[in-house]
């Protein structure tokens, strides 16, 4: 079965903020903005469970100064890994929803967000929430 590769999100609506030196290598510094015409409170939670999962994983400093990976090439490397940890579980990658990825380099590490629905034949052992409800708690 050959499978259609997922590409990394492209975000829309970046907003330049400037640059900043860290360990001596200069990066440009972006705000991330998303508009969606649902709002907040009209969110009644219509269709399947989608479930978001955050990977973490730490950088090889001399590996990202001496030549830095883009997002895609990340993402490709840790794919098989993920869909393992979600098989696990009982789940698979939503292809619909492309992943994000964030990284933190102060940290030295990075987060990938994919998202994810159960497999036929699994339950949640969570019950599924609303935006609404999520941004209560």
């Amino acid at each position: 079965m050959k499978r259609k590769a997922l590409d990394v999100a492209k975000f829309g609506g970046t907003e330049n903020l400037g640059k900043a030196t860290y360990n001596n290598y200069e990066h440009e510094i972006s705000n991330i903005e998303t508009q969606s015409k649902t709002k907040l409170e009209d969110d009644v939670g219509h269709g399947g469970a989608a479930i978001i999962r955050r990977f973490s994983f730490g950088m090889n400093a001399e590996s990202f100064k001496e030549k830095p990976p883009t997002k895609q090439e990340l993402f490709n490397y840790h794919i098989k890994g993920i869909e393992i940890m979600l098989w696990r579980d009982g789940m698979k990658i939503m292809t619909e929803v492309q992943p994000r990825i964030m990284l933190e380099e102060k940290k030295m590490q990075y987060h990938i967000f994919v998202g994810a629905r159960p497999q036929k034949g699994f339950i949640l052992r969570e019950a599924p929430q609303t935006l609404k409800e999520v941004a209560r708690n």
